[in-house]
């Protein structure tokens, strides 16, 4: 009895929300969150992190072209965020004579800033809760498919109602909690976002993927730019005569400096995460999903990395891709490390009898004690479509480059077989101007050399009905897949030196020519299979899960009802709040949460891609010429604390106590990245670029001291509120 006694007291404690974990929504900080943050050092209130009547911190937060997030610096819509956020657009405005990529960019004036075609910056309005209206003749026994379909009715009718109320702003409706929740969120979209300043990619990028997900880290990954609107201060086109935005708020700078324990909160847009899976499904993430996604990466970037370091237009080419295939690749590995570490697995099963229990014990909850062995039934059931789904997502659409391209002539054929010559020739200039951006980063030798590599992995996979193309192919032996993989490539038009002239001059007969082309043919056959096979099994098998899920949490929050639930993040504004905090990595490694200059040098290795330093940094070292950016004689670089954080919190803007701005988040520490699913405050870390190393670039660095004097800098720390005793401070709320 007492051992029952224990476990149970155990789990109350880890099934308690951690104090350093969560993703919350700030419309609802105040009824939630705020007297605990207060406690751990918050000193303003509640309606200056959000508020609907007047400014707040809020009308700084930026989105980011819908991936990662950034902050409004200066009343003249001055914008930061990451330089892998920015990456794409540095990138495209870089040429061998002008590599931005390489030497970074500084405009010296507003003339001089870059336009950004497909580039935008989202700023949120309001945060409204629709749930009624949204599940209005829902009722959680209907069939799911029923159920749903009531669901996208009801809310694509109140989308349509407040479009047509409000022309100027977009609006985005979110389910959360696996559809126990709604909400609609609305905002301005400015399209005429501009580059402003990058640092070289040996700052921007430093350590590049050796470092990445690592701690301690040394890069300074930000960019800036500008947000642009019109003579009404509303967002508008680009156009030469657009002012800088004029925002409602801006974020102050505070580069007094930051001390372990300090309070930290992130703003941002954190992009998914799953929080509730049962430990079941977990298993099957790190047991079996991750490691076969990451053994066909594994080719991948072998193939990539090997040419880049022997060629720098290779390099140049593949700097953004290469860094969008590791980034996912180098995460799955350190989640499956850290739910070995933390031994999740084992708290997870331990939590979800605790669940069965209670259910047992509360007549109301008795009907939902099988949902965790139900929904575990569900999952294992879905698994080998999933394996399939990847193997298709893996190989034929992000690895082979070729494959993906392809796809884009189909509505040509359409066309074509329309005798629609008008329609025709507009398709095929578009389709002239989309190859030759292709072809501007793509290496044909890469990627016949990934193909024959990966391809074979995906016809072994694939266990469902398919194609003849397809089977025939897995008839092969492996020799003969290969060779048959070469000819594809060999006998492929689209990188014929006359393609594109052909294609403008006949856009009919190139059709033809496209239709009888095998790799056209196997990737359509392939990318037909996974809509109308994969998709469609993992789509019906989603359905059930998804309703199981809802019923789940919901019964969660009514088993334990003294527990504050998040929802899991859907890119959707959120509030995550920690602080500056050392850790022990594991036995005998304890790191320290900031590092320095002193760190960077240490890793230089002249030459070197990843390890490289330009000279006026190294001679601003030697010189210790800091500027107001240093303390006693070193140069802070980043740091790192407890804010539960994930993709798409790249560039959020770490603010301290009175909401100004001391960092910028960037990545997440390897030891904990499986904060995704299981969140463990003893690792679980957010990396940060140190403001006044930011500026440190921007100014001594850089030579654009002229943005600094743009911002609102302040020199002194908040006041402590509380003792470094801070052990009688809780750091989880009890149940």
């Amino acid at each position: 009895m007492k051992r029952v006694l224990f476990l149970a007291l155990g789990l109350l404690v880890s099934l308690s929300i951690s104090a350093k974990e969560g993703m919350w929504l700030p419309h609802l900080i105040a009824q939630l969150n705020y007297s605990e943050m207060q406690r751990m050092g918050l000193q303003i209130s509640a309606e200056e992190i959000y508020s609907v009547n007047q400014s707040s911190l809020k009308d700084a937060i930026v989105h980011f072209n819908g991936g990662c997030t950034g902050e409004l610096i200066s009343d003249k819509g001055l914008l930061l965020t990451n330089h892998h956020c920015g990456l794409g657009q540095i990138q495209s405005h870089s040429t061998d004579e002008n590599n931005y990529v390489v030497d970074g960019f500084w405009a010296q004036s507003m003339a001089e800033e870059l336009p950004n075609q497909n580039l935008y910056a989202a700023i949120i309005q309001e945060i409204r809760d629709v749930t009624n209206d949204v599940l209005m003749g829902t009722t959680a026994e209907m069939p799911a498919e029923k159920r749903d379909s009531i669901i996208r009715s009801n809310g694509g009718m109140l989308l349509a109602k407040m479009r047509e109320a409000y022309p100027e702003l977009d609006f985005e409706l979110k389910d959360f909690f696996y559809g126990n929740q709604y909400l609609l969120i609305s905002k301005k979209i400015f399209n005429d976002v501009r580059l402003v300043g990058a640092p070289p990619k040996s700052i921007g990028k430093y350590g590049a993927d050796t470092d990445n997900w690592m701690w301690p880290r040394h890069t300074g990954d930000f960019s800036l730019f500008r947000v642009y609107a019109n003579a009404d201060n509303k967002p508008a086109d680009y156009s030469a005569e657009n002012q800088p935005y004029q925002p409602a708020k801006h974020l102050k700078i505070n580069i007094g400096g930051i001390e372990e324990g300090d309070f930290t909160m992130v703003y941002g847009f954190p992009g998914s995460t799953q929080q509730y899976l049962p430990s079941a499904e977990v298993a099957n993430i790190v047991n079996d999903i991750n490691p076969f996604r990451i053994s066909v990466r594994d080719r991948i970037l072998a193939i990539w990395d090997n040419k880049m370091r022997r060629d720098s237009s290779t390099q140049l080419s593949y700097v953004s891709k290469f860094a969008r295939v590791s980034n996912s690749w180098k995460r799955w590995k350190g989640e499956i490390l850290g739910v070995e570490r933390t031994n999740a697995l084992e708290v997870l099963k331990a939590e979800e009898k605790l669940f069965v229990q209670t259910c047992k014990a509360i007549p109301e909850l008795q009907k939902d004690q099988n949902l965790v062995s139900e929904l575990t039934d569900l999952y294992n059931k879905r698994k080998p479509i999933a394996l399939e789904r990847y193997a298709y997502i893996e190989v034929g659409y992000l690895g082979i480059e070729a494959f993906r391209h392809v796809l884009g002539y189909s509505k040509l054929l359409e066309l074509a077989e329309a005798e629609d010559e008008a329609a025709l020739k507009e398709e095929a200039e578009r389709l002239a101007k989309r190859l030759k951006g292709f072809k501007a980063d793509y290496d044909f030798d890469l990627d016949w050399r990934v193909a024959v590599n990966i391809l074979p992995i995906y016809l072994e996979m694939i266990k469902t009905e398919v194609g003849e193309e397809v089977s025939e192919l897995q008839a092969l032996k492996h020799e003969k897949q290969i060779k048959e993989i070469r000819e594809l490539f060999d006998e492929a038009p689209y990188f014929e030196e006359d393609f594109i002239e052909d294609l403008l001059d006949d856009p009919e007969r190139m059709a033809k020519k496209i239709a009888d082309d095998d790799m056209y043919e196997l990737s359509l056959e392939m990318y037909t299979h996974f809509l109308t096979v994969l998709n469609a099994r993992y789509r019906d098998y989603n359905l059930e899960i998804d309703a199981l899920q809802a019923r789940y949490v919901n019964a969660l929050q009514r088993a334990f009802p003294k527990k504050p639930f998040y929802p899991d993040a859907n890119s959707t504004l959120r509030v995550a709040y920690g602080r500056v905090a050392s850790y022990q990595a594991r036995d005998a490694v304890k790191y320290e949460s900031q590092t320095y200059l002193e760190g960077v040098m240490e890793k230089y290795v002249p030459g070197d891609y990843e390890f490289d330093l330009p000279q006026k940094l190294i001679d601003l070292y030697e010189r210790k010429d800091y500027g107001p950016y240093g303390q006693d004689g070193k140069l802070p670089v980043c740091f790192v604390a407890t804010n539960h954080t994930t993709g798409g919190n790249s560039g959020s803007p770490v603010l301290n106590a009175k909401g100004e701005l001391i960092g910028l988040n960037f990545d997440r520490a390897w030891d904990g990245v499986m904060s995704d699913m299981y969140f463990d405050p003893s690792i679980c870390r957010n990396v940060m670029v140190d403001l006044r190393y930011v500026l440190f670039i921007i100014d001594k660095f850089g030579g654009a001291s002229y943005l600094v004097d743009e911002m609102d800098l302040v020199t002194t720390r908040p006041d402590s509120i509380m003792e470094k005793s801070d052990a009688q401070v809780p750091e989880t709320i009890g149940m």
